[in-house]
């Protein structure tokens, strides 16, 4: 266990806090990438990933250019989260990428706008929060921003695409807290961006590493720049990223409480050995843990190794495989729904339900029922009404870490799956029962609802 969770801050790590202040940075410009440009399609993007024409959505993507602002701490940052800083350095030149994936027909806009950090562990830019939660967005009508925020996803564009991302260039990862504010400034003043229309929300979100940044960016740069509505921090550690360009920040951060603007907090099971210190249920901030899912899982997989396959970007381009299935809990669905309250939230509405957490022994392991999943936490009804233990971490595998944060899936037994569910309509039954108690607690939105209903209804069980 507790290789498993120094392995997992290390891959949380790879890659960086703010709070004096300075006047922004001068407002950033926006340039249309054209389409057939290097080899003509985003690195990390959707083309060919998934048919946003018949969602009625566009993919397009820009350069972000201006001039960013470093920060710099200033005295003790303890774990409340309140932390100061200055502007460290000004001017300093950048252009980065932007992929925005929008409506269509602007009309269909509903005002929302995700912009998210793009994950770099793996050394490539990895949109995970876009791959749970794509669907949501487009029945929505949200419009999804992914940015290439730090240096090591800036490098990898080149080398992948030196055609196409020539300007592209962060020399620093100290920048990237204002790039990723300068990013919502953009979405503000660049209309063109959004089909023509503005943005009545604008939300921020990142996982894993960049979750952490995050953390930083929240407790340190939001109270200064007030960039975004809203923030979304999933599947983050109890420590936070460095201001500037170390390898670690403050090992326990609390999200502060005198943010103007809500927080929220998801995490994977995967994740809450690693965070529970710093577990937290106030006015602005919201935590949730769900139970039986993983860091990242089948379903994101899916599209990363299509995408891989497409860029060549990790392990030249050969889809990600463990010692065991990879875990295929429906994080998604609490996924969706965070987005939904947090859009509420930011729009002036009710704060989300509090949730159970999930059970710990000693602040280090997992209580476990019979079947081995997980005591307390969200229970979404793939997983209380299961057909499988499902595991936090998996071995193995063709790339080195990742399969740690995957997670397993291991079928239940014939002879279990009788005893808990002694025919269909008794397995249908009981799933039903299961999807409505998570749609009455605000974990499940009523069309992932149906549609895990419908699932149930087909699947072959027992």
């Amino acid at each position: 266990m507790r290789r498993a969770v120094c392995l997992l801050l290390a891959l949380l790590l790879p890659a960086v806090v703010a709070t004096g202040v300075a006047a922004a940075a001068p407002a950033p410009t926006v340039t249309p990438v054209p389409a057939n440009a290097g080899k003509g399609w985003p690195v990390s993007g959707a083309q060919g990933v998934l048919d946003l024409a018949a969602r009625g959505y566009v993919e397009q993507e820009y350069l972000l250019s201006g001039q960013a602002d470093t920060y710099a701490q200033d005295g003790l940052w303890t774990d409340d989260g309140r932390w100061a800083t200055h502007v460290a350095t000004t001017g300093n030149p950048y252009t980065t990428r932007m992929v925005v994936v929008r409506p269509d027909n602007p009309a269909r806009f509903n005002g929302t706008v995700v912009i998210e950090w793009l994950n770099v562990s793996f050394g490539v830019d990895i949109p995970v929060d876009f791959s749970q939660s794509y669907e949501h967005f487009v029945r929505e009508g949200y419009t999804y921003i992914g940015v290439t925020t730090q240096k090591a996803g800036a490098d990898k564009l080149k080398s992948l695409d030196p055609a196409r991302y020539a300007a592209v260039d962060l020399s620093s990862d100290a920048l990237s807290y204002d790039v990723f504010s300068q990013a919502a400034q953009a979405v503000r003043t660049h209309p063109e961006l959004l089909g023509g229309r503005g943005p009545a929300v604008v939300l921020g979100t990142g996982h894993s590493q960049s979750a952490l940044r995050l953390t930083t960016y929240a407790n340190a740069v939001q109270p200064v720049r007030g960039a975004y509505d809203g923030l979304m921090i999933h599947g983050r550690a109890a420590l936070a990223a460095p201001i500037g360009d170390g390898v670690l920040g403050p090992l326990s951060a609390h999200i502060r409480t005198d943010l103007t603007v809500p927080v929220f907090v998801l995490q994977s099971e995967t994740d809450v050995v690693a965070s529970n210190s710093v577990r937290q249920d106030t006015a602005r901030v919201r935590t949730w843990e769900v139970a039986g899912t993983a860091h990242a899982d089948q379903y994101g997989l899916d599209l990363y190794n299509a995408a891989n396959a497409r860029d060549r970007s990790i392990n030249d381009g050969a889809p990600t495989t463990c010692d065991k299935p990879v875990n295929s809990m429906t994080f998604r669905y609490s996924e969706n729904a965070a987005f939904a309250h947090l859009d509420r939230w930011a729009r002036g509405g009710a704060a989300p339900p509090v949730a159970p957490p999930i059970s710990l022994l000693l602040g280090l392991f997992i209580v476990r029922d019979g079947d081995q999943n997980a005591v307390g936490g969200i229970r979404l009804p793939d997983f209380d009404a299961p057909v499988a233990a499902y595991s936090p971490n998996n071995s193995g595998g063709n790339v080195p870490g990742a399969c740690l944060l995957l997670g397993t899936t291991t079928p239940l037994a014939a002879a279990r799956i009788r005893q808990l569910y002694p025919d269909h309509a008794a397995y249908v039954a009981k799933f039903t029962a299961a999807a409505d108690r998570a749609l009455r607690a605000g974990y499940l939105l009523p069309a992932d609802r149906d549609e895990a209903v419908a699932r149930a209804r087909t699947a072959p069980i027992p």
